[in-house]
This record gives C-alpha cells, sequence and structure tokens, in this order.
C-alpha cells in the first residue's frame, strides 16, 4: 500500500468545510473527509513548526527528539529514527515536496545546513536527497514573504536569487527573469504597503506561486514513484496558510471581508487570565523587530481583522484546490484504493481569538487543534472520530497500516486504537524570552502547567466555555478538578527533557 502525507502550515482545523466552517470553500478537502474518518480533537504535539514537524517525521515528543523550540535545528540521529527510513528499509520508495524546516532558515550564526539560508547556496543544482530518512527531496526553502527585521529587511533570500534558495527558489529563476517574480510576490507591487495586516494581492501568477509548485512537483513524483514498481512513501508538504496573507489571484479576491465572520470578544475574559495573556494580544514592542511575528490582535479595527480572515480563506481554498489536483492523480493512476491519504498541519493560528494573530507561546485552541483526515484501508468513510489525538500519533498509525513493526522509541499510539483518553502538547519556548508550558487535554477539559511557576496556569472546561475565556485555575470548584489533571499531566509528560541548542532567532 503506497501512503501519502499530505500537511500544511498553520492551518486551524475549522478552516474547513468538514470541520463547521459554512464560509472557506474547501470542497476537495470536504471530499476526503466523506471517504475517510474526520478527526475532530486532534491536537499539535507544539504550536511551533520546526518541533511539530519533527515531531510528525519520528512519533516523538519534542522532549525526546530535542527540537523543542522554534531556532532548534534537528539533530542529525532523527535521520535513524525516520518515517522515512523504516518505511525505505521495508522497500518503499520515499520522497519529500515542499517544506521540510527540519533546520532553522536564518540562524544567528552559519550552520551550513541545507535549509539555513547560507547552507542552501553551497547545495549543488543536481541535489535531490537524501535528506532525513528520504529517498528524493525537492525543498521549497521556508516559503513565507516575511520582512524578518533585522535578518533579510525588505528582500526574502529564501526565494532566491540562485545559489540562495533551494529547488523551488532555482525553478523561479529558470528563465533569467525571477529578480521580477520576487519583486511581484512585494506587497508594494499590489500598490499596497508592509502593515499590521500583513495582507495583500500577490501579484505573482498562480502557475508561478509555490502552493502551485508544490502540487506539480507531487504530481511528477508520484508518477515517477509509480514506475519503479515499488510501493511509495511521500511528505507533500505546504507552507501556506501561514501568514502573510498573500494568495496570488484568483484566490485573494475570492471572500469579501464583510462576509467573514469576526471571533467572539469579551473584555472581561483577561481578568481570570495571568496578565501576559493581555500583553500578547497586545503585540510586540514597536521598533523592538518581532512586530512581523506579533503585530497584536487587539490593535486591529474589525475591518482589519475581516480583511485578514478572507486572506487567510483565500489561501486555504487555495490549498483546497491543489490538493484536489494531487487526489485527481490518484484516480487517474488507478491508485487511490490502494494508497493511504493523511492530511494534516504542523500547528493552527489564532486568527484573532483572544485578540491574538498568527502563533505563539499560549495554548488557545485555534493554535493546538489541527485537521486530521485519514482515507484508506482501516478508515471508515464519513467516520466522525471524536477521542482526543495528536500528530505524534501518525507515525504508529502508517506503520501499523501497512503492516510494518512499531519501534519501541515510538511514543505515539495508533489513531484507532482507541487507547487515547488525553493528549499531551509541550512548549519550551525559547524565542527572545522562556516560557516552558506543558498542556494536557481530555474530551473535556485542557489544563496548561507553567513549569517555571507553578501559581500560573490554565483550566479551561471545553465543553461548557468551548471558547476558552473562563480560566478556572483558581476556582474554588475546580480545586480537585485541576489536581487530578495536574497528577495525570505529571504522570505522562517527560521529565528528563533533551534540548538541543538554539541556532536561530524564530525560525
Amino acid at each position: 500500500m503506497n501512503v501519502l502525507l499530505i500537511t500544511t502550515d498553520q492551518q486551524r482545523a475549522d478552516s474547513i468545510g468538514a470541520y463547521g466552517n459554512s464560509v472557506c470553500q474547501t470542497p476537495n478537502l470536504d471530499r476526503l473527509a466523506s471517504e475517510g474518518t474526520r478527526f475532530d480533537a486532534c491536537r499539535t504535539q507544539n504550536p511551533y513548526c520546526q518541533p511539530s514537524r519533527a515531531t510528525i517525521l519520528t512519533g516523538q515528543y519534542p522532549s525526546t527528539h530535542g527540537v523543542v523550540s522554534n531556532g532548534v535545528d534537528a539533530p542529525d540521529d532523527l535521520a535513524e529514527h525516520s518515517l522515512a527510513k523504516l518505511l525505505g528499509e521495508a522497500g518503499y520508495t520515499t520522497g519529500i515536496i515542499g517544506k521540510a524546516h527540519f533546520a532553522s532558515t536564518y540562524p544567528v550564526l552559519p550552520t551550513g545546513k541545507i535549509e539555513s539560508v547560507e547552507g542552501s547556496a553551497s547545495v549543488p543544482e543536481d541535489w535531490n536527497g537524501p535528506y532525513f530518512g528520504f529517498d528524493h527531496a525537492e525543498l521549497l526553502l521556508f516559503g513565507h514573504m516575511l520582512r524578518i527585521a533585522p535578518l533579510m529587511g525588505m528582500w526574502n533570500w529564501c526565494y532566491g536569487p540562485p545559489p540562495f534558495g533551494l529547488h523551488y527558489a532555482r525553478w523561479l529563476f529558470r528563465d533569467g527573469k525571477g529578480a521580477d517574480k520576487v519583486r511581484l510576490m512585494q506587497p508594494e507591487a499590489a500598490g499596497a504597503t508592509w502593515d499590521k495586516t500583513q495582507t495583500w494581492r500577490n501579484q505573482l501568477p498562480e502557475e508561478e506561486h509555490p502552493t502551485t509548485w508544490v502540487a506539480d512537483r507531487a504530481i511528477e513524483w508520484i508518477k515517477n514513484s509509480m514506475r519503479s514498481g515499488k510501493p511509495f512513501f511521500g511528505w507533500i508538504s505546504f507552507a501556506d496558510p501561514h501568514h502573510p496573507m498573500d494568495a496570488p489571484l484568483p484566490w485573494c479576491d475570492m471572500y469579501d471581508p464583510m462576509d467573514v465572520p469576526l471571533p467572539e470578544k469579551r473584555p472581561d475574559e483577561f481578568e481570570s487570565k495571568n496578565a501576559f495573556h493581555r500583553m500578547w494580544g497586545q503585540g510586540a514592542l514597536e521598533g523592538s523587530g518581532f512586530e512581523w511575528a506579533n503585530p497584536g490582535g487587539a490593535n486591529l479595527s474589525d475591518a482589519q481583522l475581516a480583511k485578514m480572515i478572507a486572506g487567510y480563506y483565500g489561501m486555504v481554498s487555495q490549498l483546497d484546490s491543489a490538493i484536489g489536483r494531487i487526489m485527481s492523480t490518484l484516480d487517474e493512476l488507478g491508485i487511490a484504493e490502494g494508497t493511504l491519504v493523511v492530511m494534516t498541519s504542523d500547528h493552527g493560528e489564532f486568527l484573532g481569538d483572544h485578540q491574538m494573530l498568527f502563533k505563539g507561546p499560549l495554548h488557545y485552541e485555534g493554535l493546538l487543534r489541527v485537521p486530521l483526515i485519514v482515507r484508506g484501508p482501516g478508515f471508515r468513510a464519513n467516520e466522525v472520530n471524536d477521542e482526543p489525538v495528536g500528530t505524534i500519533d501518525l507515525v504508529p498509525t502508517i506503520l501499523d497500516s501497512v503492516g510494518q513493526a512499531i519501534p519501541d522509541d515510538v511514543e505515539g499510539t495508533r489513531l484507532l486504537s482507541g487507547d487515547r483518553e488525553h493528549v499531551l502538547t509541550e512548549n519550551n519556548h525559547k524565542m527572545v524570552f522562556e516560557l516552558p508550558l506543558r498542556t494536557i487535554t481530555t474530551h473535556r477539559y485542557k489544563l496548561t502547567r507553567t513549569l517555571m511557576n507553578d501559581d500560573i496556569g490554565e483550566l479551561f472546561d471545553l465543553e461548557d466555555d468551548p471558547g476558552e475565556f473562563v480560566n478556572r485555575w483558581s476556582d474554588p470548584a475546580s480545586a480537585s478538578l485541576k489536581s487530578d489533571l495536574l497528577a495525570t499531566l505529571d504522570d505522562v509528560m517527560n521529565h528528563d527533557v533533551r534540548e538541543e541548542p538554539m541556532v536561530g532567532v524564530v525560525a
């Protein structure tokens, strides 16, 4: 049986029609959900890209594999624990297409890593792997048109010019017009300016866009893999809907901000929460150089937030179309029934919840809850599973589905095992400041413990308070519940944390 793992970057579960979104159009993902099992309560094991991706690769917690925060490179020994390596040894053709993000793009000092901007310049033109257990690699470096001061200023060197950048950047410059194409990605090309909304109408033609390139290369790789006569395992990794909200035409105009529902606001919600929650919503200090990472949802008008959400939905619908093309390829090749398809995301997005934007160290549902849809043998069509599961469960699930043994060092559980009563999320946030958190989520409750201060934490009743507005951490009526959840958390969390060194500030 073939295996296709499709991931997006920073996608909320509720951005998909099958998960209840009545505005954002996702017909292909809705169809995938109708033909497979939708996991309604899947949470990421870390709210940041690099730790989460290392967990998807290995089936281990960040505290075990060592990538505990963004800015931490995956250690070389992760290749030995890679799902790709295990399946390769079982006779599979393996490939990764798109954004891997196993290393920091902008390290403080040169690392020489393939996925660092400076390291990418040393990658030979004909290099296509191996990479972390994958036989074949075609990579998109970072994949976001951000202005990360002081790391890159206006220009995003991950898109070239060559020799900087990897496969996508070199393809973009293939005709000698790459510099003009990079200019078309900038907000100024659309008559806009870089502002807090980070939303504009990308002027790059859709056929040149990273989302299109990832789908094109994935389709070609699948066709080539079929000629090998061996089963394949492909990780197809898209870089959107991560900010900025800059989909190309026609997707950038697909949604009218007037039609987008805004998240509920409760001015009194921060009364039961630590002051840091309100501060995070106010954003990074002006002039700090980190406004791009957290412009602060509290600083936006309703119209500005609606514009951002509409832009985000445009990216989601573009992704849906690209994923639909890949699914059609499986149909055309006659291998859909013999292919296990897994679709998920590395983490979610605040998108205005609790007056917050993008991602951060606070473990709200918009950030932790991710889509997970599985279609293939053993997964019932049009089934909804509401068990608390995690992206850490993908490795054992895939191995079990193709009849391979699950190594002892895999910490996840098979998705349909029925063993899960809770799911654990870790975060050793180390960017600019340190904030180590551990969160346990059950069917009904979510508890977050601040490891550096046991007096600070969150306890939410997701049944009575799905919006997570009322923190019951200090509520006497919840004392017994809190004590039980803390005991469970202490029992299941890893107390012996492996922390690889920070090499980058943010990504």
